[in-house]
């Protein structure tokens, strides 16, 4: 039987909705295909992300190529490893650059874009000092690295938060959490799996930057016209630029993260 949650949250997947806010996902996977596909709620959650000027977008890459693309991106959030509430060793560094070795309160991954519980004493609540991240430039808690860059979601995604790092390199890779617009009413499927269910809270986007870059570029940015743009983006390399202008097997968007990795190994920071 399926609840009325998940009837409504099954009716709005069909439709793309506009977003004001950083909060305001969209939802766009029809429920027959992911029937069809097999294709888990863990993996349809990624595509809450993309935006209103990414329409034609849909129009013209399939479903499977996201899927294949943000899968990859997978992060291990589950509850037997890391408990919200709980505090975990980390650091964190200040825009002047000075790091302070303590600990810092886990929290879901959407909050832990924003917002950094830190104490210097684990024992001491008083050590306790509520820090944004917009003051600071990097952290980490557990095995969890974050820079603060200017995307935070949303069309223009400017302000500076926290992104997630999931590969380091001259073209650094992030992940950036948004938070669904019903998130306060979501209910978990009786099917779903804890993650499956936190992605569809909590969907994710693939963010891109490198040295020189004015601002970080999501996955869509590069979804239309990627030779042209991927070629570009990369073009201090020479011998890989043309491979990916060129169209070359292998050198098409459904492999931007081996082009990246390609690219990360020549280059040098």
């Amino acid at each position: 039987m399926v609840s009325n949650s998940g009837r409504i949250s099954m009716d709005r997947d069909a439709k793309l909705r506009p977003s004001g806010t950083q909060d305001r996902s969209l939802q766009f996977v029809a429920r027959d295909r992911w029937k069809k596909t097999g294709t888990n709620l863990a993996q349809l959650g990624t595509f809450a992300t993309l935006q209103t000027h990414s329409m034609n977008l849909r129009t013209l890459l399939s479903t499977g190529l996201f899927i294949a693309l943000t899968a990859s991106y997978a992060q291990d959030w589950s509850s037997d490893v890391y408990r919200g509430g709980e505090l975990y060793p980390g650091y964190v560094i200040d825009a002047s650059g000075k790091k302070s070795e303590g600990f810092i309160k886990y929290q879901n991954r959407y909050t832990m874009q924003n917002e950094v519980l830190f104490y210097t004493d684990k024992d001491d609540k008083k050590s306790k000092q509520d820090l944004k991240t917009k003051d600071l430039t990097e952290y980490k808690v557990a095995d969890k690295l974050y820079r603060c860059i200017n995307y935070s979601g949303g069309l223009s995604g400017s302000a500076v938060r926290a992104n997630l790092v999931v590969n380091d390199g001259c073209i650094t890779e992030y992940v950036w959490y948004n938070r669904a617009e019903n998130w306060a009413i979501m209910q978990k499927g009786a099917s779903e799996t804890e993650e499956e269910f936190m992605a569809r809270m909590y969907p994710s986007v693939m963010v891109f930057m490198k040295p020189g870059d004015e601002k970080p570029r999501s996955l869509d940015y590069f979804g239309l016209g990627f030779p042209k743009k991927m070629s570009e983006y990369v073009s201090d390399n020479a011998d890989l630029a043309k491979k990916v202008a060129d169209k070359e097997k292998g050198y098409g968007m459904l492999k931007i993260q081996a082009i990246i990795a390609e690219y990360n190994a020549a280059c040098t920071k």
